[in-house]
């Protein structure tokens, strides 16, 4: 399908991510538009938007936002309209059939959506399909039968949320009973699980399923270097070849009802070194370019599904041991990991690509590290324990 002239409104304009989803639109011919809140943000430094909106409110209201991505559908002057976050996706996802009456859009089923959010439930579905997983507390066991059947230290988290905020590491009873006495936990909306030591290395997946429940591409990366160290975002991906975990990032997504693009967190212990799924992302990852690199083409398949046309599969052979790095954040591990200098972490010799950084697009790096500058301390105090 020729997506020359499709005019497309991508959302979310701060994300670093949209630097590699502004060049795969453009160079499949599409005129972009993106919403941005700030003048330093990715999409509004980058070459490759056709036109440009600045609107400072709506990331800091919701409600707002919802009102505006309305308004942008209802001016019937977008084809598509493509979000990046989990915000947006959800805005579009519960107000899909008002939308749909003026544009297309690239979001998964509101009700798959849901679910995905929810990290108990994600674990149920893997404890009962033989997906890896932690040991998990499910609804209909007592505290203390679950703590009957694992040892300490154990993970506690939001049952919804992203990346590190709001968890917890418990070491012992009476750490965890004090924290559900002031409250500080809830244990009816905390996901409470064995936790995965010495686990600084992460799989991601990459995975694409079409209208009809068909996987058309899906691959796995390697993730290492936290930063902040041990619960931060990880900031170096490699594509590997992983079947199996492929296998099973499929077979979550399908028990899901998905459709359309998501990513499947695994976390993996040093010790045993058997990736078990942390959590469901079905928003566009922060490191989607490594599946650019690696070679698959999700951008186009998920243009080809919102106009419900057959979507394309992945290429037969992909680029293997392909590495990016998010290189703000590996900066900051590199000055502050005791492993720094372990031979794995050094002995990758080819071409390393940035998030972020193109020499064909090279301004929204600079205008992205300024921002990485100003918000450094307030991520770091929403990840404090």
């Amino acid at each position: 399908m020729d997506f020359k002239g499709v005019r497309v409104l991508l959302l979310d304009g701060f994300c670093r991510q949209n630097a590699i989803l502004l060049k795969e639109l453009h160079d499949l011919g599409c005129e972009v538009t993106t919403l941005c809140d700030s003048k330093l943000d990715v999409s509004y430094a980058s070459r490759y938007p056709k036109r440009r909106i600045l609107d400072r409110k709506f990331k800091k209201d919701l409600s707002y936002y919802e009102e505006l991505i309305l308004r942008l559908a209802k001016t019937g002057e977008y084809d598509v309209i493509f979000p990046v976050v989990e915000e947006a996706t959800d805005i579009i996802s519960r107000n899909i059939d008002e939308i749909k009456k003026y544009a297309k859009t690239t979001v998964p089923p509101h009700e798959a959506f849901e679910k995905a959010k929810d990290k108990q439930l994600t674990m149920k579905i893997c404890m009962e399909n033989g997906i890896y997983c932690p040991k998990t507390k499910m609804d209909n066991e007592t505290l203390d039968e679950y703590l009957a059947t694992v040892q300490f230290p154990l993970a506690l988290k939001p049952r919804e949320g992203r990346g590190s905020v709001g968890f917890k590491k418990v070491h012992n009873r009476e750490e965890l009973d004090n924290l559900i006495a002031e409250g500080t936990v809830k244990v009816e909306e905390y996901v409470i699980q064995e936790f995965i030591d010495e686990a600084e290395t992460h799989r991601v997946s990459y995975t694409m399923i079409d209208q009809n429940g068909q996987v058309k591409s899906s691959m796995i990366s390697k993730s290492t270097r936290p930063y902040p160290l041990g619960i931060g975002t990880n900031s170096r991906f490699e594509s590997v070849d992983m079947p199996e975990i492929a296998r099973q990032s499929e077979l979550l997504l399908q028990l899901m009802g998905w459709r359309g693009y998501a990513s499947v967190c695994f976390i993996e212990s040093d010790k045993d070194h058997i990736p078990k799924v942390m959590e469901i992302n079905g928003r566009i990852s922060a490191s989607f370019k490594i599946s650019v690199v690696a070679g698959l083409h999700i951008v186009r398949q998920l243009l080809e599904m919102a106009y419900d046309a057959e979507v394309t599969p992945q290429p037969e052979q992909l680029n293997y041991n392909r590495q990016i790095s998010h290189s703000q954040s590996s900066f900051l591990w590199f000055l502050k990991s005791p492993s720094r200098f372990r031979k794995e972490d050094c002995k990758h010799k080819g071409i390393r690509r940035d998030v972020v950084f193109s020499w064909a697009d090279p301004l929204p790096y600079l205008t992205y590290s300024f921002q990485c500058l100003g918000k450094y301390k307030k991520e770091m105090k929403k990840r404090e324990r």
